[in-house]
């Protein structure tokens, strides 16, 4: 969970002082002296603050579930495609050489496993540069 703190002071010629501090959170919970605070003038909202939190965390496991299937479906369907381009191109080129042209048989599948090797190659690479950056 990502979270962020600012603070900040201020003091005058008199030597009064001013301190300011924010906190976010991502988290789904409020600190416990927060909700201690909030208990001290309002305890009925305490128990909707905790029934919203555990409303958003069933929402984010339900969203967190979908956007995993998708995901799983992209990759699939990308590699079934990668294995339909590649049939087709070696089985082109095995066509082109039982007719008579060997060599354009071979150029043919030749570029297709290249083309598909310097794609999946290409990804790789690219997803270990933003894995990098990232940390």
């Amino acid at each position: 969970m990502a979270s962020k703190a600012v603070q900040a002071r201020a003091r005058n010629r008199n030597g009064d002082e001013l301190t300011l501090q924010a906190h976010e959170s991502d988290a789904l919970t409020l600190p416990v002296e927060q909700l201690e605070r909030l208990h001290n003038f309002r305890p009925d909202l305490v128990d909707f603050v905790i029934t919203q939190t555990q409303a958003e965390a069933e929402h984010r496991r339900r969203n967190d579930t979908c956007v995993n299937r998708f995901i799983f479906i992209e990759r699939i369907t990308g590699q079934l495609a990668a294995v339909f381009v590649a049939a087709l191109g070696i089985g082109g080129g095995i066509y082109a050489g039982l007719h008579g042209e060997p060599v354009l048989g071979g150029t043919i599948a030749s570029i297709t496993i290249g083309t598909l090797a310097v794609a999946f190659l290409g990804r790789t690479s690219a997803e270990e540069r933003t894995k990098s950056a990232g940390k």
